[in-house]
């Protein structure tokens, strides 16, 4: 491993897992949600697969180190998206992982792992998680990621309702 890289946290595989060092940009992240789409829509199980498909789609979009930074981040959320899960489920009980928009759901994951597992600053991760909502998602789920994920970030755990994540705290993020 080069210098330029670091562990994502004490819960990544026994901490061999690594993501490749500096800031996470929106474009990695828009990689790291498209590859995790297709790994949840079942288009392919083959993170390799997913990743050329990827970088054929992106190359104009992203460059090249945001889509292999974005392929790594998506492999790693996606080892913890059980994980994620039952977190989630605990705080849109009425909007548990299995009833959102695929988008939704994988946008959470993705922050969830960023906020649990990374070093990287919270509010820009929910930032750039509601922004790729509103760009990919439904009409509410802007709102909807930004109270979830609002509420990760701030260690809030215990039964919130739908209306409440949907609710969310907009000036969490500056969006107030």
């Amino acid at each position: 491993m080069t210098s330029n890289e670091r562990t994502t946290g004490a819960g990544a595989a026994g901490g061999h897992e690594r993501l490749p060092e500096g800031a996470a940009t929106l474009a990695m992240r828009r990689c790291a949600l498209q590859a995790m789409y297709q790994l949840d829509a079942g288009q392919s199980s083959d993170g390799a697969l997913v990743g050329m498909s990827q970088a054929e789609t992106d190359a104009d979009h992203a460059a090249v180190g945001d889509i292999e930074r974005g392929m790594a981040l998506a492999a790693l959320a996606w080892e913890f998206h059980d994980d994620a899960d039952r977190e989630i489920a605990t705080l849109a009980r009425e909007w548990p992982p299995h009833r959102q928009p695929v988008v939704d759901r994988n946008l959470l994951r993705l922050g969830w792992y960023e906020l649990r597992q990374s070093s990287e600053p919270p509010r820009k991760v929910v930032s750039d998680a509601v922004e790729l909502a509103k760009e990919f998602g439904t009409a509410d789920s802007g709102k909807f990621v930004n109270g979830v994920l609002d509420k990760i970030m701030n260690g809030v755990g215990g039964n919130v309702s739908d209306d409440d994540a949907a609710a969310g705290d907009a000036e969490a993020v500056g969006e107030g």
